[in-house]
């Protein structure tokens, strides 16, 4: 997991050097939302060069990436696909962000499990590397 962790700091370490056009196709974001009495707080790597988003994966310390479905000056959506869909969309002009769990019934229906709103920042490289180094260090 360091392996890919330095390749990633590595990369954006890359990145941040590179001009000022290169840097707008990488966004990070950080985003939290309450669950009942729980704070959940998601980091995310947009690129929009490549059209993935990827997401930091607290418990196994590494990025997952996923497809960027829509992505133009006011919206952000992708996908996550495990046992149920899993829908964000982020509106870039109030930085809210909406989750959405949906699976299927029996009869071939989707069933909405669980929706949440998550308020989100865009965030420096420096401060990714910090808080992705930081859950490292409580493991």
């Amino acid at each position: 997991h360091m392996k890919v962790f330095l390749t990633f700091s590595l990369f954006i370490y890359v990145f941040s050097i590179t001009d000022a056009q290169a840097q707008n196709n990488l966004q990070n974001l950080s985003c939290n939302y309450m669950d009942r009495e729980t704070r959940h707080d998601d980091l995310w790597v947009i690129d929009a060069e490549e059209m993935i988003i990827s997401y930091w994966n607290n418990q196994d310390n590494l990025f997952e990436n996923f497809p960027i479905t829509k992505l133009d000056n006011k919206t952000v959506a992708w996908n996550q696909i495990g046992t149920a869909l899993t829908v964000f969309v982020l509106d870039k002009s109030t930085m809210r962000q909406s989750g959405t769990i949906i699976s299927t019934n029996q009869d071939g229906q989707s069933i909405i499990e669980k929706r949440w709103f998550s308020d989100c920042n865009f965030i420096s490289s420096d401060q990714l590397d910090t808080l992705t180094e930081a859950s490292q260090v409580l493991k």
